[in-house]
């Protein structure tokens, strides 16, 4: 019975190494995009390191991105089947909306 818990513990305690869990945010980018599937930004959060760019692909029904904090880039004009980048030059979170579209909007976090 003992020569069996010896073969039975070491066992166990090895198939409890698992997953590790972190608490840590998640990794951020120089660049990514945003798409617009429908009246919705997807993703509607992007993080981002500074001097990272952030490329709208605008398709289908025209949108904009228009920034409502101090220290985003330009905004985006009404458009539609394009692609349109910014580059983000400060820390900050920058939120946006398409006014085309109430209620569309999004956030771009510059970490």
């Amino acid at each position: 019975m003992r020569g069996l818990l010896l073969l039975i513990v070491p066992t166990a305690l090895a198939a409890c190494g698992g997953e590790k869990t972190s608490t840590e945010p998640p990794p951020t980018t120089t660049g990514t995009e945003v798409f617009t599937p429908g009246n919705t930004f997807s993703p509607f959060s992007t993080t981002i390191s500074v001097g990272g760019t952030v490329t709208f692909r605008i398709t289908g029904v025209p949108h904009n991105v228009i920034f409502s904090t101090a220290g985003a880039p330009a905004n985006i004009n009404v458009v539609s089947d394009a692609s349109v980048s910014r580059t983000f030059m400060t820390k900050g979170t920058f939120p946006y909306d398409c006014t085309v579209h109430p209620g569309m909007s999004g956030q771009i976090v510059v970490q």
